[in-house]
Parts: structure tokens; C-alpha cells; sequence
């Protein structure tokens, strides 16, 4: 009974007071759509796991700024800053 309850306080603290660590910093992304506007591009992006396979615990994430040319289907490596879902694409990943 301890244990389970020590198992859900932590589990309450770490969602209140340090959500960034429940995923991994930087992640794997899919390019869904991308859309050029003046030398920048606008991509959705679906979250992959650790195998390249689609996240379910990640809705799309739409209208993600890069200045980094980056093409639809490719994989892109994300940073998740601070925790928050504002990703910052890294880079392709090759």
C-alpha cells in the first residue's frame, strides 16, 4: 500500500511540477505537409517513437516554423523545449 502510494505522489509530482521529463527531449517527427512562405517553411508534424513508428500519445502538431529545408515524408529530429509541444526541428534525420 506504501508503495503504491509513494508510486502516485511521484507520479503527481512530476506532472505538476517537472512535465519535461515525461517524454525524451528530442524526439523523431514525420513531415506531413510542408508549405513554403518566403524562404521559411511551415510543416505538420507526427511524433515517432524510438523504432520510427507513429506516437499515439502525440496528436499532429500543424504550422511548425523551420528555416531548415525539409521535405514532405522525411524524418526530422525535434527538440521539446522546456516540455511544452512548441517543437524545434534539429535537423533531418538520415
Amino acid at each position: 500500500m506504501m508503495k503504491q502510494f509513494v508510486a502516485q505522489e511521484l507520479s503527481q509530482q512530476i506532472k505538476g511540477n517537472y512535465p519535461h521529463i515525461q517524454y525524451p527531449s528530442f524526439l523523431y517527427a514525420k513531415v506531413v505537409n510542408v508549405k513554403e512562405l518566403s524562404g521559411k517553411y511551415e510543416v505538420t508534424l507526427k511524433i515517432l517513437d524510438k523504432n520510427k513508428q507513429m506516437d499515439s500519445r502525440f496528436p499532429e502538431i500543424p504550422k511548425v516554423v523551420s528555416n531548415i529545408k525539409i521535405c514532405r515524408n522525411d524524418v526530422a529530429v525535434v527538440a521539446l523545449l522546456y516540455g511544452e509541444m512548441n517543437p524545434y526541428i534539429i535537423g533531418r534525420c538520415i
